[in-house]
């Protein structure tokens, strides 16, 4: 993570909505081994309790579905996919804590121990869905989340934006170099 450039941007509100389709395709976020699902919520995504109650309703990790997230553990590589509410009979049974759970009990995710390795840098994969993305995006941005440059090009082509590197020029990075974005949206 210390090799990878880092890039804080500055939107116009009105881009916001260009994000959706970069939560949606994917990105990586960076955390700390040893963590519950909540846990992980929380300190990398900025939900609440509250939040993550009543709106993630929907936790898949590494393709099985979450029920408890206070005993599932995130761990380096894992795969995380998030949403509200899915609609018909299998978003009701893959949602988190349903009566119907039992009809999926051997795909969901187990619960686990928290590894030795606690507080060691941890990668995840995580993708953000439909309108938990537009309600939670723009903390997760805020927050910084990890990228190809081809995906930042594609968001920026048409907007403008400020950019800050820490350093002198701003250099975009190219189509296949990952890079840590931060944004903020707000007047120009």
């Amino acid at each position: 993570m210390n090799n990878l450039k880092r890039l804080a941007i500055r939107m116009d509100e009105a881009s916001r909505s260009n994000w959706n389709f970069i939560l949606q395709k994917g990105f990586f976020v960076h955390g700390q081994e040893g963590m519950t699902v909540r846990e992980f919520l929380f300190s990398r995504f900025g939900y609440d309790s509250d939040f993550i109650d009543n709106s993630v309703r929907t936790i898949f990790l590494n393709r099985s579905p979450v029920d408890g997230i206070d005993k599932v553990y995130v761990k380096d590589g894992d795969r995380l996919a998030l949403g509200g509410a899915m609609p018909g009979l299998v978003g009701i049974v893959m949602g988190r804590d349903n009566p119907f759970k039992s009809f999926r009990k051997d795909i969901a995710s187990k619960d686990g121990t928290a590894d030795e390795a606690k507080g060691v840098s941890i990668r995840v994969f995580a993708k953000v869905f439909s309108t938990l993305a537009v309600e939670s995006g723009e903390e997760i941005l805020s927050r910084g989340i990890e990228i190809p440059g081809a995906y930042l090009q594609s968001v920026l082509e048409d907007h403008a934006a400020v950019y800050q590197d820490g350093g002198g020029a701003v250099e975009m990075p190219g189509d296949k170099e990952m890079v840590m974005v931060t944004v903020e949206f707000g007047s120009l």
